[in-house]
């Protein structure tokens, strides 16, 4: 029973970050699938290997750093909305919070506290600082999170910061800022 007990200690931390890799110094990555890359913040996670990245620190649930590009007729399911590679940074923004209010993980209470102009890979976009409860399926805790993105020819580029309102959120937004700006349109390095 204790040699049982010994093994499953050894293994279980391995399982729980399996497929995720440590970021490397001055190492730029990207999801698996697109042709962007950025340069994450050193001492968190990242897992690669699907159409997006996500990356944390501390867990998932407690600060998560996400970069996707969703094609157009998939980036606003739940709302019933399509982009395309001409809509206005505005009108992504819109969509957005739309979509965040509709489906089965839909947010509640959600409060706007910005929406300006911002940049992405050199391209007009939008940026949204959002206050809301997570989904009861979740856990309902009281989120933070900020979202930028643009209208690309092949779908909707999103960056997005989400963290609990408690110590995390102020804790690593300036790190999330640092990979938003550093995100540029060219094949991730092999």
């Amino acid at each position: 029973m204790i040699r049982c007990a010994a093994i499953l200690a050894i293994l279980l931390p391995g399982l729980a970050v399996a497929g995720w890799e440590p970021v490397e110094a001055s190492k730029r990555v990207g999801p698996s699938k697109e042709n962007v890359s950025f340069q994450l913040p050193e001492d968190w996670l990242y897992d690669s290997s699907r159409h997006s990245l996500d990356a944390s620190h501390d867990g998932m649930g407690l600060n998560r750093i996400s970069v996707a590009i969703t094609p157009h007729k998939k980036a606003f399911k739940n709302a019933k909305k399509e982009s395309t590679p001409k809509s206005t940074p505005e009108d992504l923004a819109e969509d957005y919070i739309a979509e965040l209010q509709t489906g089965p993980n839909a947010v509640r209470d959600l409060l706007v506290v910005s929406n300006e102009p911002a940049e992405l890979a050199g391209k007009p976009a939008f940026r949204v600082h959002l206050k809301y409860r997570a989904a009861e399926s979740t856990g309902g805790a009281a989120m933070e999170s900020v979202a930028v993105g643009t209208a690309l020819d092949t779908g909707v580029m999103l960056a997005t910061f989400e963290a609990p309102s408690i110590h995390y959120f102020e804790r690593w937004i300036s790190q999330f800022d640092a990979v938003a700006n550093s995100i540029t349109l060219s094949p991730a390095p092999k």
